[in-house]
């Protein structure tokens, strides 16, 4: 049986080139209806191709299953097959309960504008694997000391 690549903290050599995915880029992907399809997947095509290592994390799974079954209404094995594409692209990060304190604790602080707790833990996530950017179509993302680029961005 074929399992994601899976990555733990202290497995993970220091790369310059490692960029985290947020959730929504990869239901963008697999969604051919939603209104970023086009970009996010030719911005994940040319990151990919750029020899990048790109990371999501283990909620992921969850969350497309959910959304490509019940808001995006595809039909059980399409999700599937597009699910399993997806541990062909990305590496997983696990989120283990250290991670979920540090993401409540990043809700915690007064100090932030964004105190969501899914896209603190995309952070937390991100800093985990030593991401260099984050690509996310979340227009409120804050990334602190991580770049945060969309595929909307002219830029990229």
């Amino acid at each position: 049986m074929w399992m994601p690549k899976i990555y733990k903290d202290k497995e993970l050599s220091t790369v310059p080139n490692n960029i985290y995915v947020d959730t929504n880029i990869i239901i963008d992907i697999c969604d051919d209806t939603r209104e970023f399809h086009k970009e996010s997947l030719s911005l994940i095509t040319k990151l990919q191709k750029e020899g990048n290592e790109l990371f999501i994390n283990s909620d992921t799974y969850a969350n497309l299953f959910y959304i490509m079954r019940s808001r995006s209404k595809y039909d059980l094995f399409t999700t599937l097959a597009k699910m399993r594409l997806i541990t062909t692209i990305f590496t997983l990060v696990l989120i283990e309960q250290s991670d979920i304190e540090k993401a409540l604790q990043l809700c915690e602080d007064k100090e932030l504008k964004n105190r969501d707790y899914e896209d603190a833990m995309q952070y937390i996530c991100a800093k985990k694997c030593e991401a260099i950017m984050i690509v996310t179509n979340d227009k409120g993302f804050i990334g602190g000391d991580i770049e945060v680029v969309g595929s909307f961005d002219e830029h990229m």
